[in-house]
């Protein structure tokens, strides 16, 4: 399913915003929809010792912090995804990852609570998604965790 059916299927408000330019970098997105940089989810995919992947959601001024993340897993090691590995687990490429429609466990820094609206991956280059972060708590069901630094 895609990130626009998903939206459409279970009555989201988020929306699928269009540009022009590319949106991979977190520099880019705010240039190019006029928002702050911590406004900007970051979706990554990690994997742990074990073998069990993850998204990790956080702000674009943000990092990992993965002895906060192992601490939190309980597990001896922690480390991101291989692009091959996030395309096969997502169905999306880095950079495209959308911070919902997703079935795999999620962890959610627990600054992003603090914005009303996060702009995201949209699903392919060039689109961000616009979602609440009451919908995406709602529609992700995310361990509520700090798992991130300062960049």
């Amino acid at each position: 399913m895609n990130l626009q059916d998903y939206i459409t299927n279970n009555g989201l408000k988020a929306t699928i915003i269009s540009v022009d330019a590319s949106t991979r970098t977190v520099e880019e997105t705010c240039k190019e929809l006029q928002c702050k940089r911590e406004e900007i989810v970051k979706t990554i995919v990690v994997v742990d010792s074990s073998k069990m992947y993850y998204l990790i959601i956080l702000q674009g001024n943000r990092r990992i912090k993965t002895s906060k993340l192992k601490k939190l897993l309980l597990v001896r090691d922690i480390t991101l995804a291989a692009p091959k590995k996030v395309k096969k687990q997502t169905g999306y490429y880095v950079g495209d990852v959308p911070p919902i429609s997703l079935q795999l466990p999620t962890i959610l820094d627990e600054l992003v609570l603090n914005q009303q609206i996060v702009y995201g991956g949209g699903g392919d280059t060039g689109k961000n998604v616009c979602i609440s972060v009451k919908e995406l708590i709602e529609y992700t069901h995310p361990l509520i965790a700090d798992v991130s630094v300062p960049l």
